[in-house]
């Protein structure tokens, strides 16, 4: 396995990301809280999870937001610790990764979370 520099990274992320396309902002935001909430315990937890509390439409988009958050933000938020099988129907018996929140990471989502509300209050 090759190690890239941060900037290699940087660079694939921004291609895997564009090619994926964003997630959009409010799943974003309800990703960021469902993860903050499953991940603080020090618990395992993944996609099987995020599908039991959040609303599908969100859910859609989880994999891509989680491989995001466990690959290419800095600092890292998620570490894959195990992998499972999918409970979503449509994965076909798909392997799903099982994630663990950093304590970076757990700083990083509760930054994330409060600019949210910043911007909120200052646009209201």
């Amino acid at each position: 396995m090759t190690t890239l520099t941060p900037d290699q990274a940087a660079a694939r992320a921004r291609r895997v990301l564009a090619a994926l396309g964003p997630v959009p902002a409010w799943t974003e935001a309800v990703l960021d809280q469902a993860v903050l909430h499953l991940g603080r315990g020090g618990k395992p937890f993944g996609s099987n999870d995020l599908r039991l509390i959040v609303p599908e439409d969100d859910c859609r988009s989880a994999g891509l937001y989680l491989r995001g958050l466990a690959e290419f933000e800095n600092p890292v938020v998620l570490r894959v610790v195990d992998e499972v099988v999918s409970i979503n129907p449509k994965a076909h018996g798909k392997k799903a990764n099982v994630y663990r929140l950093t304590a970076a990471g757990r700083k990083h989502l509760e930054e994330r979370i409060a600019r949210r509300v910043e911007q909120r209050k200052a646009a209201a």
